[in-house]
C-alpha cells in the first residue's frame, strides 16, 4: 500500500482530480461575463450576485473539516466533485438573476467542501511521500483551467453555446471520478486528528490563512474580472479579452510545473517573496498601461507570480507546529477559499464606486503585504 508504485498511482490520481477542479473554475470564469451580458448587469450588481457564492463557500467551511474527519477526504471529495460537475451546466441555463444567485450559492457551498477535501487528500499524499508535491498538483489544476479556456474559446467562435461547453466539462469530470476515485487514499490513512473535533487556530495557522486569503483573492480576481476588465475597460472583443485569463492560466501552469524543484533549490521563503514581486509588477502593467496587449501581458505576469504562492502556503499548513494537520489544513484552506469567493465580489463593489483599476491596485497592495509574511512558509 505504501510502495513507490502505489505512491505514484495515488499521486497521479490526485493530479487528475486537480485537473477536474481546474475545469470547474474555468467554466465559472467563462460563465461570469456571459451572465453579465445576458442579464444586463452593472459591476456592482454582478458583484453582489457573486457574493452568494462566497457566502455559500464560507458557510460550508466549519462543516468541511467535520465532513473530512467523519467520512474521509476521499469519500468527501468524490461526492462533492460529482455534484459540482452536475452544477456546471446549471449555472449557464438558469432563467433569471434570482435563480442564478441560488445556483451560485449551491455551487459555492459544494466547491468549498470539495476544495477542502482535495487539499486535505493532497496534504496526506505529500506527507507520506516525504517530498514537495503541492505545486505539481496545482499545476494540474491550472492545466485543467487552461484546457477549458482554450477549448471553450474555440468552440464559442464556432457558435457552440456556453451551456453545451459547460456540459462537456461536467462529462469530463464524471470520467475522472469513475476512473480515478478508487486510487485515492482511504480514510484510515488521512492525517491524524488527535481525537479533537475542533481546535482553535494558533498564530502560525492564522498567518498562513491570511496569506492564503490573499493568494486566492488574486486568483479569483483574475478568474472573475480579467475578461470583464479587458472587454469593458480596454475595448477588446470578448473572444480576445478571454486571452487575459488564458495568459494568466498559462503562466500559472508553467510556474507550477517546476515549482517544487525551484522551491527545494532556492528555498520556500525566497520563492514566495519573488512571487509577490512578480505579481505586483503584473498588476502595475494592467493598471497603468491603457492597452489591451499590456493587460494580457500583465495578467500573464500575475499568473507567473501567484502560481507558487498557494501551493507553498498549503504545504506549510500541513506542518504547523502545535496544531494537528487535520485541523490546520482546513483552517488555512477555509480562509483561502473565503478570499477566492468573497474577494471578487468586493472587487466588483469597489469598481462600482471607483474603477476596476483601483480594485486591482488594492489587490496589489495586499500582495505586497504578504511579502513580509513569507517566513511563515519556512519548512
Amino acid at each position: 500500500m505504501t510502495g513507490p508504485d502505489n505512491q505514484r498511482t495515488t499521486a497521479n490520481a490526485m493530479r487528475w482530480f486537480y485537473f477536474f477542479t481546474g475545469l470547474g473554475i474555468s467554466v465559472w470564469a467563462i460563465t461570469v461575463p456571459y451572465t453579465k451580458i445576458r442579464f444586463h448587469l452593472d459591476d456592482g450588481t454582478l458583484g453582489l450576485m457573486l457574493l452568494a457564492g462566497g457566502v455559500g463557500g464560507v458557510v460550508c467551511m466549519p462543516f468541511s473539516g467535520m465532513a473530512v474527519a467523519r467520512f474521509g477526504s476521499r469519500t468527501t471529495l468524490f461526492i462533492c466533485s460529482g455534484l459540482v460537475g452536475l452544477m456546471m451546466p446549471v449555472l449557464t441555463i438558469v432563467p433569471n438573476p434570482s435563480s442564478f444567485v441560488v445556483a451560485v450559492f449551491i455551487y459555492g457551498w459544494l466547491f468549498g467542501v470539495q476544495d477542502v477535501a482535495l487539499n486535505a487528500q493532497a496534504a496526506v499524499i505529500e506527507v507520506r511521500s516525504g517530498r514537495l508535491l503541492m505545486s505539481g498538483f496545482h499545476a494540474c489544476y491550472s492545466l485543467g483551467s487552461l484546457a477549458v479556456a482554450v477549448v471553450t474559446s474555440v468552440l464559442l467562435r464556432f457558435g457552440v453555446y456556453n451551456a453545451a461547453c459547460a456540459g462537456l466539462c461536467g462529462a469530463a469530470g464524471a470520467a475522472v471520478l469513475l476512473t480515478q476515485g478508487r486510487r485515492l487514499l482511504p480514510k484510515s490513512l488521512d492525517l491524524p486528528s488527535e481525537a479533537k473535533r475542533f481546535e482553535v487556530p494558533n498564530r502560525a495557522t492564522l498567518v498562513l490563512g491570511l496569506c492564503c486569503f490573499v493568494c486566492f483573492l488574486t486568483e479569483g480576481a483574475a478568474t472573475d474580472w480579467s475578461t470583464i476588465f479587458l472587454h469593458f475597460s480596454r475595448g477588446m472583443s470578448l473572444s480576445s479579452a478571454a486571452l487575459g485569463y488564458a495568459a494568466f492560466a498559462v503562466s500559472m501552469t508553467a510556474t507550477r510545473l517546476g515549482g517544487d524543484r525551484v522551491a527545494m533549490h532556492l528555498g520556500q521563503v525566497r520563492v514566495m517573496q519573488l512571487s509577490c514581486v512578480l505579481a505586483v509588477a503584473g498588476f502595475g502593467l494592467i493598471i497603468f498601461l491603457p492597452f489591451g496587449i499590456a493587460g494580457i501581458l500583465g495578467f500573464g505576469l500575475v499568473g507567473l507570480g501567484t502560481g507558487n504562492l498557494a501551493p507553498l502556503v498549503l504545504s506549510a499548513a500541513a506542518r504547523v507546529p502545535g496544531m494537528s494537520a487535520n485541523h490546520s489544513v482546513p483552517a488555512v484552506m477555509g480562509l483561502g477559499y473565503a478570499g477566492f469567493l468573497v474577494g471578487p465580489p468586493i472587487i466588483g463593489l469597489v469598481a462600482s464606486h471607483a474603477s476596476l483599476s483601483v480594485s486591482f491596485g488594492l489587490n496589489a497592495a495586499l500582495l505586497a503585504a504578504i511579502f513580509f509574511a513569507a517566513r511563515a512558509v519556512r519548512a
